[in-house]
Parts: C-alpha cells; sequence; structure tokens
C-alpha cells in the first residue's frame, strides 16, 4: 500500500504493546515523563501482578477486536495495514474500553449504581450511598 499507511509487521506484538500503554498511562505517577522516557518505562515494566489487572481491564480479545475494525491486507500480503491516522482513533477506543470495563467492574461490585436516562440517552452513574442507613437512623429518631 502507499503513503499514508503504516504496516503492521507483528499485529500480536502491537496489540499488547497499545494494551500497555493505555494501561500505565492511566498511572498518575507517569505524566511528568516525556514521550521517550514513558514508552521505555512500558517496555521494561513487566510484573504478574500489573499483567493480571491488564487482561482484566483489557482483555485481549476485546483489544484485537478494536484493531480488527481498521485493519487491511493487500490480496496476497501477510502482512497488515492501518491508515495512518487511525492508530490515535485505535488508541482512543482502548482507552474508552477500559473505562468502560473499569465501570462495569464497580457496578458488577455493588460500587456504584447505574441506569438509563431518556433524556440524555446515556446511561448515568453515580457512587453507591448509605442512603439505607441513613434513612434507617431517621426512622429510629
Amino acid at each position: 500500500m502507499s503513503e499514508g499507511w503504516l504496516e503492521i509487521m507483528n499485529l500480536k506484538k502491537l496489540i499488547n504493546f497499545s494494551r500497555r500503554v493505555i494501561y500505565y498511562n492511566f498511572d498518575e505517577s507517569n505524566v511528568k515523563l516525556d514521550d521517550d522516557a514513558f514508552l521505555d518505562k512500558v517496555d521494561k515494566i513487566a510484573s504478574k501482578e500489573d499483567d493480571s489487572e491488564m487482561d482484566k481491564l483489557l482483555p485481549y480479545k476485546e483489544v484485537e477486536t478494536i484493531f480488527g475494525e481498521f485493519l487491511h491486507r493487500r490480496e496476497g500480503e501477510k502482512a497488515w495495514f492501518i491508515k495512518d491516522g487511525d492508530y490515535d482513533v485505535i488508541l482512543v477506543n482502548i482507552s474508552e474500553r477500559m473505562v468502560s470495563n473499569i465501570v462495569r467492574d464497580l457496578v458488577n461490585k455493588g460500587l456504584v449504581e447505574s441506569a438509563f436516562d431518556s433524556d440524555k440517552n446515556d446511561f448515568v452513574f453515580w457512587v453507591k450511598g448509605n442512603d439505607d442507613e441513613d434513612t434507617r437512623k431517621k426512622k429510629k429518631k
């Protein structure tokens, strides 16, 4: 393919690298790092605890599906290609997926409530409070 396309030599490696970039980008301690230092840190970090949490928040298959929407292959070619500007879109989509998975886990743990707001045509979330406990205390008085 011509200019404006990026050739992917190792899709699995790119997917895993992208997962790590997004996962470690959520760490506030990385905010002050320049791009080279951040990427160096991402390449060198490998803890089983982080990998386990990353696998939970950004499962490989989910990220692979996100990439799949942007992958192109020429007939007879083994390599995959993506449009030059699509990698940024892919990273944003991965980031949104991670946030969605974090919120889903909080809802599943009962720490966050959710409901669909038809006026906003979107889900709304709020931290689950001690409303029941407050109501009981008021009734006892």
